[in-house]
């Protein structure tokens, strides 16, 4: 009987070792396609749309600029005090925001 459970013993340690083995490989291959991706073409696509979004809110920032360069700064300061001027300058920077940040989000799996 002690020969049977030598047998089954040993048999263990091998699926044992084996599973092991076989583990240490999917790890390095999982590792592999990991970093396979973070260099491919959805994970650069989703960096460009996000920085593109970024200058557009740079161009739309710049663009007010040129828009109230020649306005006096009373008359700024009461159109800020209404909160739908604020919310119309503000609402396209936030929202420019946050679809760059879903681009990378979605597309370079961050």
């Amino acid at each position: 009987m002690t020969s049977g459970s030598d047998d089954l013993e040993q048999e263990l340690r091998r699926n044992l070792k084996l599973r092991r083995e076989l583990g240490a490989e999917a790890a390095k291959g999982k590792a592999a396609l990991n970093a396979k991706q973070r260099g491919g073409v959805a994970y650069r696509l989703g960096w460009v749309l996000y920085w593109a979004c970024l200058a557009l809110i740079g161009l739309y920032a710049a663009f007010w600029l040129v828009v109230l360069k020649d306005a006096s700064w009373e008359g700024i300061v009461s159109d800020l005090k209404d909160w739908t001027t604020v919310l119309g300058l503000a609402l396209p920077v936030v929202g420019l925001y946050a679809l760059g940040r879903a681009f990378r989000y979605v597309l370079s799996g961050e």
